[in-house]
Formats: C-alpha cells, structure tokens, sequence
C-alpha cells in the first residue's frame, strides 16, 4: 500500500496517511529504519512489525512526559504504564531503557524524596521509610537515604510538635494527654523511645487547668448529684478526661 502524506508531530512522532485514508502515528526512528521515505510503500506484515517496534517508543514518550512532571521510582512508573494498558514486557524493556540513559535512579530519587518529606512535610523517619519501601525502593537504598533524617532533626521535630500539641489540648489530663501525643507522633513515623524521652522530660499536670475543668464538671453535674453521688461522678469525668487524683 503506498503511503501518500507524512506529516511532523510532537516529540518525533509522525502521522502517516496511507492510500485508503488510514493514518499511523510513528516514531521518525522507524521511518528512518524501514526507509519509508524513500520506498513510501508499507505492506501489512511491515505494518505490524513497526506497529510492534513503535509501542516501545510510545511507552518511552508517555515515560518521559510523566517523569518530568517529578522524579519517579521505578515501580511508580512501572505502575502508571500499566494502569495506561501498555503490556508488561513492553514496559520493563522501557524501563531499562530510561535507566540506563539516567532518567531514572531509585538512589537519587530516594534521597531528594526523603530530603523533601523532611522539608515539607511533618512525617517522622519511619512513616517515610515505610512510604519509599511502598514505592518499589530497594532496603538498602532506604537504609542509605534515611541516614539524612538524623537523630537530632527528629529529637527537634519531635520538641516542636509535643509543644503544639500541648497548647491545643489544654483542656486534657496528664495521663490522657500524654497518651494521645504518643499516637499522634507515633503515627507520624516518631521513635517511640525518642518521643517518651521527650514527654518524660516535661511535667504535664497543670494545677489551673484541673481546677478549671473540676469547676465545669462540677457546675453541670451539681443540678443531679449532691454531696458523696456528685463528688463520685466529678472524679469519674475528670478521670475520663485524663486527670489522676495526684492532679
């Protein structure tokens, strides 16, 4: 079948039309390769062998546009092409491909992902460990990445999120505050030994506030109890709250 029009498109990527109207978008490589410019003849067995060919290339431009967009483990990409429908073997020769010409290094995505949470983000060092072994990045690569989030960063991160979390849970006890600190950070990927070093340094009981929330509980609870009945269901409410008898 004779080939009657080739037109130019984006990122050497070809249309070209043939006798009966049929278009085909192919990588210019491929023109090249099959010297379609010069035969401008295409049979139905060359037609699907560069059809073939031409996935590879198709795969590696929706690959490239994708990792410019950021940087990319490659289990994310592998993931993403194959959401796209592209078939396995197809994308793993693309894969290869983009790292052996460096647009992709688990190493150096590892390191500016963690050097990001770090300055972006309130996570601790083991939710972002947690987050990179999800993303296809190798242990030891987790392991040497993970190195920048030093001790003293999280002992810092650690201080200034207790702090917080103590001014906007005013109205808790000791016990139940110090408690419900420990699962937030602890959540947020936190040591747990760093994070009740750094509760055990501080003294969470405040005198003010007990008093304040005994004088609450007690003004409610006053219209339906009186003498030993109210004390008893103030005591329970303030224990409820997290307050201890110490307090």
């Amino acid at each position: 079948m004779n080939i009657n029009k080739f037109s130019k498109g984006k990122n050497g990527m070809y249309t070209i039309t043939l006798e009966n109207n049929t278009k085909l978008t192919i990588h210019e490589d491929l023109i090249l390769k099959y010297d379609l410019l010069l035969t401008k003849k295409l049979d139905d067995n060359l037609k699907e062998e560069i059809l073939e060919e031409n996935k590879v290339y198709e795969i590696y431009e929706v690959s490239i546009s994708y990792i410019n967009k950021k940087l990319r483990s490659r289990k994310e990409l592998s993931k993403y092409l194959i959401k796209k429908g592209y078939e396995q073997d197809l994308v793993d020769k693309v894969i290869e491909l983009l790292y052996s010409q460096g647009y992709l290094d688990d190493k150096v995505y590892a390191s500016s992902y963690v050097h990001d949470r770090i300055a972006l983000s309130c996570d601790g060092p083991n939710k972002i460990k947690k987050d990179l072994y999800d993303l296809g990045i190798p242990d030891e690569l987790i392991e040497e990445s993970i190195s920048s989030y030093t001790t003293d960063i999280e002992k810092e991160r650690i201080e200034k999120l207790v702090s917080k979390q103590i001014k906007s849970n005013s109205n808790k006890g000791a016990n139940l505050l110090k408690k419900k600190i420990q699962m937030n950070l602890l959540n947020l990927g936190y040591s747990y030994d760093l994070i009740n070093e750094n509760l055990n340094s501080k003294n969470l009981s405040n005198p003010d506030i007990y008093q304040k929330e005994y004088n609450k509980i007690y003004k409610s609870l006053s219209k339906r109890y009186s003498g030993k009945e109210l004390e008893y269901h103030v005591k329970q409410k303030l224990y409820q709250k997290g307050f201890t008898i110490e307090e």
